[in-house]
């Protein structure tokens, strides 16, 4: 699978394994970003791990609220730089954000 960039570059996602998708996140996304990355953690945790918000916050020293906040910020972020199918970042077609409530 690949997604592209808004800038038109296709970005290949791999279907080896978990490290060399991060690779790629790091150098087309996050970079040496600490906020995107602690960022890029709490989605991991929530999506792929299922973790209640209130959890998540207590990770991090965030109030649940805030948690929301940094996922509704770092899912747009994903969203503006790939061209990806809202269904991929968990959007519904009515309410983009309805998932993390």
């Amino acid at each position: 699978m690949s997604v592209t960039r808004r800038n038109g570059t296709k970005v290949l996602l791999p279907r080896t394994g978990p490290d060399e998708f991060w690779n790629l996140i790091h150098d087309n996304f996050a970079g040496a970003d600490q906020r995107k990355w602690k960022y890029l953690a709490m989605l991991a945790l929530r999506e792929n791990a299922g973790w209640p918000l209130d959890r998540i916050g207590n990770v991090f020293g965030h109030p649940k609220g805030h948690v929301t906040r940094c996922l509704t910020r770092i899912k747009q972020e994903l969203r503006e730089e790939f061209d990806v199918s809202p269904e991929m970042l968990g959007a519904d077609e009515d309410d983009p954000f309805s998932d993390i409530t």
